[in-house]
């Protein structure tokens, strides 16, 4: 014996749905609570209002639990016997329920007959059971959530900016136009938090160059030349085409007024505390990734090679170097061996040998000027204060121990050459000449035997008047023995001797103390790796005008692209986006570091300077390192200071 409970559902175009559920045991729980077997919602019911039972699989009875009985056959009963072979009908509220037999199962069909219920005060039971039945419509809803958000989001903000339009700086307190607010604003521009009318000068007009310029006067005249002096159309022709994302966004970029190519674009604000973000790679490599073609079927010439990730799509290095003797610098030219003629000779193999001549008088001097068994790359090429360049060597400072330029000693004190003064050289040797007498030979000595006779005691006196006769034409070829071969002079400077009457000319020694003019070296961020790492070529220099610069091959052992993309095995990779040694403003600061070399030690900064303060820097890193360096003109700049 078994209940199955029948459902019929009428659909919008009077189709009836019939299910069948077979239902368990043999007494049948029916009310209005949802713990119910059959669950009628209607409040005309109670929560357990009646027991469907039978015994012997057929006869059926019907019994209400609580106060309310039930509807058998237009009486209201509290319980009811049923023969399910002849069948019955039975109300309970607006619901119907029909019991009748087919086969062996007893068929319980519940039909609800009444729209709304009597006891439900004429309201639908959908919203008796509901939050729909105590809140207000959907509509009202709708519209009173859209004007509080219209009066937070947007009246707010507009009378907010409206009411401090014409203050320099906002009282402390919320500002309903924060609201607009992506985020907080860096560590560079956090002085202007209650000043949103510098930057959003107009309402509903993006910030524009016009309000960047106002402030950052320096970095906009220092624009890279290569952007700033090229025309638009070149400018144009170089970027790559934009998909269909970018056409898109282009189309709503025009719409709202926003212009391409802002300060913004690149220097993007609210994006958190802290420094401001480095520009992505991706804003490079838009257009120098094939760069080259697209300008060339523009009908422009290319100036510089396509460049797209440093790990694995970036031109060999062209560093400054001079061809010639005295020549200006110019870029290296692409697979060359570069030579570079700065006026000196110098062989790197014979100062950094472990053994000879030179290392024992390194060892020699190690008590005086802490130097080791042998002479090392720091021994001569010392960093600047900063430690971001390598100073030019000095004569004085780093050759003077172990070369040295004395000629005379009188009393005690050693009289030297005059260094980088040749004319002083020449007039300091004729004068020692002239005006001091030749070596008192030994034969007019007390104790010197002399041969018998007066043409003995003669013959000495000849030889030393016969000296001091000459002895002034000894100063010319003392001057040509320093300015030859072998001279003190020579070994180390490119000499010219005397023509047209010029005197002996040294060629000037001019060092270049920044061979990559287009990119960034901190030699103090590289001060943990050994010289000869990463000058590999200089153990084995031969001459000075070897260029010993690392190339690109050397970077690339540690240096990889800014998603960690290479073509070398790297055992410690660090990252690094076109912004670590390029910048985009040619004003010779530091352009960037990566996140785990960036320390935050902010310092204050203020926009209003006293009278005789032109400027306030803020730097965010370590002073000696020097991160970060933002400076505030009011009135005047300060000069950028520079580096690789």
């Amino acid at each position: 014996m078994s209940f199955i409970l029948r459902r019929i559902s009428t659909t919008k175009t009077g189709k009836q749905i019939i299910r069948d559920q077979a239902l368990p045991g043999d007494t049948i729980t029916l009310g209005r609570d949802g713990t119910n077997i059959i669950h009628i919602a209607d409040l005309a019911v109670n929560p357990q209002h009646a027991t469907i039972s039978s015994g012997d699989g057929r006869h059926v009875r019907v019994q209400a639990s609580e106060g309310l009985g039930f509807d058998f056959n237009g009486r209201t009963v509290d319980a009811a016997d049923i023969d399910s072979a002849a069948g019955a009908e039975l109300r309970f509220g607006g619901h119907r329920l029909t019991i009748a037999r087919e086969g062996e199962a007893i068929i319980l069909l519940v039909e609800r007959i009444d729209e709304l219920s009597q006891s439900s005060k004429d309201v639908d039971e959908v919203k008796a059971f509901s939050l729909a039945g105590v809140m207000p419509g959907k509509r009202m809803g709708a519209w009173t959530f859209g004007i509080l958000v219209l009066l937070a989001f947007l009246i707010g903000p507009i009378w907010a900016w409206h009411s401090f339009k014409g203050v320099d700086e906002r009282p402390q307190g919320y500002h309903a136009d924060t609201a607009w607010s992506s985020g907080p604003l860096s560590s560079a521009h956090a002085s202007l938090k209650n000043d949103c009318q510098s930057c959003h000068v107009e309402p509903f007009v993006a910030v524009t160059d016009k309000a960047c310029v106002g402030c950052h006067t320096g970095e906009h005249k220092a624009m890279s030349m290569a952007h700033a002096n090229a025309p638009t159309a070149m400018l144009l022709a170089a970027r790559h085409p934009p998909g269909v994302g970018e056409r898109i966004l282009k189309g709503f970029a025009d719409t709202f007024n926003r212009p391409q190519g802002r300060c913004v674009d690149c220097h993007t604000e609210h994006e958190g505390a802290g420094p401001m973000p480095a520009t992505p790679q991706k804003f490079c490599a838009d257009c120098h990734d094939g760069m080259k073609a697209r300008l060339i079927n523009a009908g422009f010439k290319p100036t510089v090679a396509d460049a797209a990730d440093f790990g694995t799509s970036h031109p060999e290095f062209r560093p400054l170097v001079r061809t010639a003797p005295g020549a200006k610098p110019v870029r290296a030219m692409p697979g060359s061996k570069p030579v570079d003629h700065d006026g000196l000779k110098f062989p790197h193999d014979v100062h950094l040998q472990a053994t000879g001549g030179v290392a024992r008088m390194a060892a020699s001097f190690r008590g005086r000027y802490d130097f080791g068994k042998k002479l090392e790359c720091q021994n001569c090429h010392r960093p600047e204060a900063d430690g971001v360049r390598i100073k030019p060597v000095e004569m004085e400072r780093d050759c003077a121990m172990c070369h040295s330029l004395a000629f005379e000693t009188v009393g005690g004190v050693t009289r030297t050459l005059r260094h980088g003064e040749p004319d002083q050289v020449v007039a300091d040797l004729f004068a020692y000449y002239r005006s001091t007498p030749p070596t008192r030979p030994l034969q007019l000595g007390g104790m010197e035997r002399r041969r018998p006779g007066a043409y003995a005691e003669g013959q000495v006196y000849n030889i030393y008047f016969r000296e001091v006769a000459v002895r002034p034409n000894r100063a010319e070829d003392a001057v040509r023995a320093v300015f030859s071969k072998g001279g003190a002079c020579y070994d180390c400077h490119t000499i010219v001797p005397p023509a047209s009457g010029n005197n002996w000319r040294v060629v000037p020694v001019d060092q270049t103390q920044r061979y990559l003019a287009k990119g960034w070296f901190d030699h103090d961020a590289h001060k943990e790796t050994e010289c000869a790492d990463c000058h590999t070529a200089a153990p084995g220099s031969k001459a000075a005008t070897d260029l010993l610069i690392p190339g690109l091959r050397q970077c690339r052992d540690c240096h990889v692209g800014e998603t960690g993309a290479r073509l070398v095995k790297v055992e410690t990779a660090t990252e690094s986006p076109c912004a670590m040694c390029h910048e985009y403003h040619s004003d010779g600061g530091k352009p960037w570091m990566p996140a785990r070399q960036r320390k935050v030690n902010s310092a204050a900064i203020t926009n209003k300077p006293l009278r005789a303060i032109y400027g306030v820097s803020m730097v965010t890193g370590s002073p000696g390192r020097g991160l970060y360096d933002v400076t505030w003109r009011t009135p005047a700049l300060h000069g950028a200071r520079r580096g690789g």
